[in-house]
Order: C-alpha cells, then structure tokens, then sequence
C-alpha cells in the first residue's frame, strides 16, 4: 500500500475512529489527502467512511476586528466623555450597545461612563471561543455580524475488522532505473488508482466574467475578418448625435438620458458643414455650439461614426467598449455600460446580410431563440430591435438594435451612396442571459463562489 495509506492504517489502528480533520492533524496532511486515502483504503475494505455536513461558526471582517482590538463598546469608553454628533457611525452602534449594558448614559447629547471598569461580557467570551457561542450569545454575535454560519463536508473514518488485521506493506507508485535493470519490480506490488476517490477543490487564478466574454466576442469578429475599433469615453454632441442624424432637439440629448461635461470640443469644420446642411435641410435647424458640447458617449456607435468618415468602402468594423447612460438602475439596466458595436460597409449588402451576420453570432455564444422585431431609431432604415428569450424570467429581453445606416448619416461622414449595416449590443445582457443571471448588477457584485464555480464561457 502507499506510504501514506499505511500511516493512517497504523493511526487508525491505535485510535480506530475519527474525524478527517482530526486525523489529518495527527499526521500532518491536509483533510482532503486523508479523505483520499481513506476512499482508497475504503476500496479494499480497510475502513468505513461515512460523508457527513456539518455547520460551523467563521469569523466575519468585522469578527476578526474585534477579536483583535477588543469591544467596540470597550474601545469607545476611552473617548468619553463626547458630544453624540461627534461620533462616527461605528461609534454610534458601539454607543447603542455600552447604553443597553449600563455602562454608559447620554444627557444632552453628551455621552457619559458609568461604570469605569465593566466585567467581561459573554460576547467577549463567545468571540475568543466560538465553541461557547450558542443561544442568546450566539444571536447577538450574528446580529452584530461578527460570525457567519457556513457548512462544510466532513468524513467519519473508522477501521473495519479487516482492517485490524491486515498487514501494512507499501506498494510502489513509480518504477526507478534501479527496479528495472535488476528486474526487482517482478516481486514489487503497484499502488492502483481511482478516478472516484475525493480530491481537494482547487481555483486557479481565471478572467473576470465579462473579460472572458468580451474576449469571446472579439474572436467572433476577427474570424469574420472584421477590424477593432476603439474609442474616446468623453465626446462631442457632434459625433454622438449629430453625425449619426439624432436632431438637436431631440429627447436623448436631454440631461436625463445623457452625462453632459462643462467645455467645448472641437469639430471637424468641413464635415460639419456638410451634417448641419442635412440637419437644416430635414430638421429646420442646427447649432455648431449645441454640436461642441462635451459629453459621456452614449453609445458605441460613435466610434462606427469615426471610422465611416476615415474608411472606404468595402469595409468591416467592430468595437467592444464602455458607454454611458442616465438610467435609472434595475435588474436589466446600468447607468454604466458595454456595447458590442458593428458596422458592414460594402456596396451591395442588405438586411438579410445583417440578419446573417447577427445569427452568426449569437450562434456562436450558444443562443438559439433569437427574434428581430421592427422598430425605430434615428440614424437607421429599416430598423429592428435584437431580443433572447430569458428562462429565469420567462420572458424575452431585448439586447440590442439594428438596422441600415440612413442616408442622411452615410452621405456626409462618407461621399457615397452605399448601404451601412450597423448594430449596437448590450453585452452585460448578453452576459446575464448566458450565465443565467435574474440581476444584470449580479455581474459586478464580488461573489467569490459565483466567481470561482460559474462555468467558462468558452
């Protein structure tokens, strides 16, 4: 048998029964190793072992603070007397808890001992002995949120009659020269070995979620034979809206959709007279001051507006970034975003293109119910709005828009009279939808398990 096996055989010999962790410490290995070895040890009917959870007490943050520095009412009596007002909001917990033991009084605001010195409390037993930490006590130590409760596996090894009387002999577990030149590993036993035994959970060190995704989402296009893109987060008004045909007066532009910066931006003279002569012509009026103002991109698209006007047809871009919106915060919407954003522009693509383009890829992130739906939006005709069904909520969701750049967007930023495929995603969407998220905000909360557990986006 392995080395190993025949030292927890031995113990277990002498002490016939116990916990994994509690044998681990005797032989100075890890739970997980003599779990294994037992399973192994179990195999040949060397030992029971029995797979049992169990619930204990953890230490929170805040826990590990005051096992540390002691009370927090304890510390507080050093500052007083003080004005109540003064106090920070820790200090004014801690000041709620000294004034229901009788330690402290407040009058007129000022808080005052009574008692010098005060005997040691049960919390402050309990918390230097979790063992002790039941009933009352225990309630008080979770409802000050110094102790969590947690479950873990734990393993019951015991040893078996069989295993009383089998003889300890080890087992090779790798051949060396020597065995094979003198030909000794004809008389050696050879440790066998279990695909089924427990091994010790292990994290590697992995990319956020949404980097995985983003990435996942850049290979797509650059199969496709697309270009990246990147942008600036802070733009004009020019870029944002108005090359992109949104009138000046439009609702969007308005401070409860869109981060306005104080300042100017410079806009590219020519260009703009070509813009504000389409504006002029269709809306009735355009202003090179309203079209200088500085803002948070409320959209990707603002960098498929950059490059029409430096690229030349046929041409294929994509982007992945940042975007800002005044949204009000819920399950499905952040006030601060990622848009995957692309555009085809050739001269003889239509919707079915951009259909193709578009089932093309969400095939390739594993959606297989996907539905376009016609809509509107300023800069683009036809339009349509981009939804997945949504198993959690039973419902679908829209991701995104799409459709075929205007001509009053095309002509001015590009000289010719060529269709625009363009689409705009949300990828956080995308994300929640793929990962099975109720909460899009779930995606930027610090859950260590989800983090570590969830399943590679591959």
């Amino acid at each position: 048998m392995h080395p190993q096996e025949a030292k927890l055989l031995k113990l277990l010999k002498k002490v016939k029964k116990g916990k994994a962790s509690e044998l681990a410490r005797k032989l100075r290995l890890s739970s997980d190793i003599v779990a294994r070895i037992a399973y192994s040890l179990s195999r040949r009917g060397y030992v029971n072992v029995k797979k049992v959870k169990e619930r204990y007490l953890e230490y929170t943050t805040e826990g590990k603070e005051v096992l540390k520095k002691g009370l927090p009412e304890r510390r507080l009596l050093r500052k007083l007397p003080a004005n109540v007002n003064k106090l920070d909001t820790r200090e004014r917990i801690a000041l709620g808890w000294a004034v229901r033991k009788g330690w402290v009084e407040v009058k007129n605001g000022i808080a005052r001992k009574i008692v010098e010195k005060p005997p040691i409390t049960d919390e402050e037993i309990a918390i230097k002995d979790l063992s002790k930490a039941t009933g009352e006590i225990l309630k008080i130590l979770r409802k000050r949120k110094w102790v969590e409760e947690k479950e873990r596996v734990e393993y019951e090894i015991e040893i078996t009659p069989q295993g009383e009387k089998a003889k300890i002999e080890e087992e090779i577990t790798q051949l060396t020269p020597e065995m094979l030149v003198g030909g000794k590993w004809k008389n050696k036993k050879f440790l066998s070995y279990s695909p089924t035994d427990p091994v010790p959970q292990i994290y590697p060190a992995r990319l956020h979620p949404l980097t995985e995704i983003i990435e996942k989402v850049r290979r797509i296009f650059l199969e496709l034979g697309f270009r990246e893109a990147r942008g600036n987060y802070v733009e004009t008004a020019f870029w944002n809206f108005d090359a992109l045909f949104v009138p000046q007066d439009h609702p969007a532009r308005e401070m409860q959709d869109t981060f306005y910066i104080q300042g100017k931006g410079e806009i590219p003279k020519e260009l703009a007279k070509r813009v504000g002569k389409i504006h002029r012509k269709i809306w009735g009026r355009w202003s090179n001051r309203e079209a200088a103002r500085l803002l948070l991109r409320t959209h990707t698209t603002v960098v498929s507006a950059r490059m029409l006007a430096e690229v030349k047809p046929p041409a294929k871009v994509f982007t992945v970034d940042r975007v800002f919106r005044n949204e009000t915060i819920d399950y499905k919407h952040l006030a601060e975003l990622h848009q995957v954003e692309g555009i085809v522009f050739a001269k003889d693509v239509s919707l079915k293109h951009l259909f193709g383009y578009l089932k093309h890829f969400f095939s390739k992130l594993g959606f297989e119910k996907v539905r376009f739906r016609p809509a509107y939006f300023p800069y683009t005709e036809p339009s349509v709005e981009v939804d997945a069904w949504f198993e959690p909520k039973k419902t679908w969701i829209e991701i995104g828009g799409a459709g075929i750049f205007r001509e009053e967007v095309v002509e001015p930023l590009t000289g010719y009279d060529y269709p625009v495929l363009a689409w705009g995603l949300g990828l956080e969407r995308i994300a929640m939808l793929h990962y099975g998220l109720k909460d899009i905000r779930e995606l930027y909360r610090s859950d260590i398990d989800w983090l570590r557990r969830r399943e590679v986006f591959l």
